[in-house]
């Protein structure tokens, strides 16, 4: 298997649960919040933009991986 494909499957297996537990980590502060205002409360600009950024990153995780494995030992 090329080393750009190993690098690139490794960081989807890293970003993959990076994403989850920023997702599970904004719902658990979302529930808290829930239950100190005693109300049901959505996701609030900061929270959306936090996710979208842990988004981002994910999806540049492994294409990075990639290109510094196929750079350094390709």
């Amino acid at each position: 298997m090329p080393i750009a494909l190993k690098a690139l499957l490794i960081g989807a297996a890293l970003a993959a649960p990076l994403i989850v537990f920023e997702y599970l980590a904004i719902n658990r502060e979302i529930a808290e919040r829930s239950k100190r205002l005693a109300r049901k409360v959505e996701w609030d600009s900061n929270q959306r933009s936090r996710l979208r950024g842990m988004i981002t990153f994910g999806a540049a995780l492994p294409i990075g991986f990639a290109i510094g494995a196929w750079w350094i030992w390709g």
